[in-house]
């Protein structure tokens, strides 16, 4: 986002983020394409002028508002999460990991809101280049976040050492968020993990050859 929250020269109470906070309040779950600049001055205190003072246009301000949603969206993941896969000891308990995480998106209440709402962030930015740039960056950070979980799984001999631990990222977040598409047309969510869990394990896993070196170690 390039606006700042140094105050408005004019308005010392007004920043963009809180121009900002009131178009994502305004909007909800919902789109941000519905929310006008005139709305948004009513609710933030802040002058039309600021508004386009920040934001140079109505667009500015949706790409940015929608690249907070989608960062606000990405903060809510906890990365300690992350520590069964950084403290997996063996390659049996860091697939546990995975697994265990591919039940917790699908199966749990907040994640299902979360899934859904990217999804919304997601389609907005297909039809906007700023969104989508935007959107990509924080994306782009997530993936490293959780390949840096992958690799140090590849570099204790756990994960197979041939994949690409950022390619890996990428493909589960899409298989996890291509679940929000079915998820209401099938609902058989024990079914749909006996087809997952394995699809995301299988990638992982040690070659054979590595697995019975290190048994005989």
């Amino acid at each position: 986002m390039s606006a700042v929250s140094t105050p408005h020269p004019f308005l010392p109470n007004v920043t963009a983020e809180s121009i900002i906070s009131a178009a994502l309040y305004l909007a909800g779950d919902g789109p941000l394409s519905a929310v006008t600049i005139e709305d948004v001055v009513l609710e933030s205190g802040a002058s039309t002028s600021s508004v386009y003072h920040y934001f140079g246009n109505r667009q500015g301000l949706v790409a940015a508002a929608e690249q907070e949603r989608y960062r606000r969206l990405a903060m809510t993941e906890d990365r300690r999460r992350l520590e069964g896969g950084i403290s997996a000891q063996t390659a049996d308990e860091f697939l546990a990991f995975i697994a265990d995480q591919l039940v917790r998106i699908v199966t749990d209440a907040d994640a299902l809101d979360v899934r859904r709402q990217r999804l919304r962030v997601a389609a907005a930015a297909l039809d906007d280049p700023v969104v989508f740039d935007r959107m990509a960056a924080i994306q782009t950070t997530m993936f490293r976040v959780i390949g840096d979980v992958v690799a140090a799984g590849q570099h204790r001999g756990l994960v197979n050492p041939d994949i690409d631990p950022i390619a890996y990222c990428a493909w589960f977040h899409g298989m996890a968020l291509g679940r929000t598409f079915t998820e209401r047309t099938y609902g058989d969510v024990d079914a749909w993990l006996a087809v997952a869990i394995p699809a995301a394990l299988a990638p992982l896993r040690l070659p054979e050859a590595s697995t019975q070196t290190r048994a005989r170690r």
